[in-house]
């Protein structure tokens, strides 16, 4: 990650109150990660619970498709520790600029209010 994805990635956790782990362990509330299915294929699981999981709800086919899971699971699902196997993911960086922009954009229309209170 350059240094605006890290400041970017700071910026989005502290906003949440969030923080990513790639070490797996069961103080994290979310869980994110590749697997295989028995014939080979790779598959990518985003879930609460690694013990319970529900193909339909938590198993993707295309790893781009967890910049969605991960934003979820901090816009609304309120999750706070969230295991990430390979933080050096693209799909990692598309979700903090998601959310990064997400963040400006309401920090912006807060200050936009303020200032038309302010000039009433």
């Amino acid at each position: 990650m350059s240094n605006t994805e890290t400041t970017n990635l700071e910026k989005v956790l502290n906003h949440f109150g969030a923080t990513i782990t790639d070490t797996m362990s069961k103080d994290c509330d979310f869980f994110i990660y590749e697997d295989s299915t028995v014939d080979g294929y790779s598959v990518f699981i985003a879930t609460e619970t690694p013990s319970n999981i529900s193909i339909s709800n938590h198993v993707y086919y295309y790893d781009n498709d967890l910049s969605i899971a991960f934003v979820d699971a901090l816009t609304q699902s309120n999750h706070k520790k969230i295991y990430i196997e390979d933080t050096s993911s693209y799909w990692l960086e598309e979700a903090i600029q998601e959310l990064n922009d997400m963040i400006d954009e309401e920090n912006e229309e807060e200050a936009n209010w303020r200032n038309d209170l302010i000039n009433k």
